[in-house]
C-alpha cells in the first residue's frame, strides 16, 4: 500500500475513533445534566449525536473502501456533571475534530480522492457549526 494512502487510512481511523468517542461522551454528558441550563445543553448534545453517527458510518465505510480496516478504540469520557463543564469538555473535542478533518482533507487531496476531500471539508464545517453553538451557550467565542 502506498505510504500516503496508509497515512490517510491511519488518520481516518483516528477521526473515526474521535467521532465514536464523541457519541459516547455526548450520550453520557446528556444523561447527567439537570436544571434549566442543563436542559438546553442536553437538547444540543442529543441533536448532535445524529451528525456524529453519520460521520462515523461514513468514515468506517471509507476506511474499508480504501483497503483498510476500521480500528475501534473507545475511551471512557470524563465525569463532568455541570452544564458549563460539559460544554467546555465538548468544545475542546470539537476544536480537535475541526483540525483533524482539515488535515485529513489535505491528505485526501494528496492521494487524489477529491470526493473524500470534499466530504471531510463538509465534516469540518459541521464541527465548526457545533463549536459555534457550544460557544454561544458558553457566552461567546473562545479566542
Amino acid at each position: 500500500m502506498d505510504e500516503k494512502l496508509a497515512q490517510l487510512i491511519e488518520g481516518l481511523n483516528r477521526d473515526l475513533n474521535a467521532e465514536l468517542n464523541t457519541i459516547i461522551r455526548y450520550i453520557r454528558h446528556a444523561s447527567v445534566l439537570k436544571g434549566l441550563a442543563g436542559h438546553e445543553v442536553r437538547e444540543l448534545l442529543q441533536k448532535e449525536v445524529a451528525d456524529e453517527v453519520k460521520h462515523a458510518m461514513y468514515l468506517a465505510d471509507k476506511i474499508v473502501a480504501l483497503g483498510g480496516v476500521p480500528k475501534i478504540q473507545p475511551q471512557v469520557p470524563a465525569e463532568v456533571f455541570d452544564w458549563r463543564g460539559v460544554l467546555e469538555d465538548s468544545l475542546k473535542f470539537e476544536l480537535e475534530a475541526i483540525a483533524g478533518y482539515k488535515e485529513r482533507a489535505a491528505q485526501a487531496e494528496a492521494v487524489g480522492d477529491i470526493g473524500l476531500k470534499a466530504t471531510l471539508e463538509m465534516f469540518a464545517e459541521d464541527e465548526t457549526r457545533h463549536k459555534e453553538e457550544i460557544e454561544r451557550l458558553l457566552g461567546g467565542p473562545a479566542f
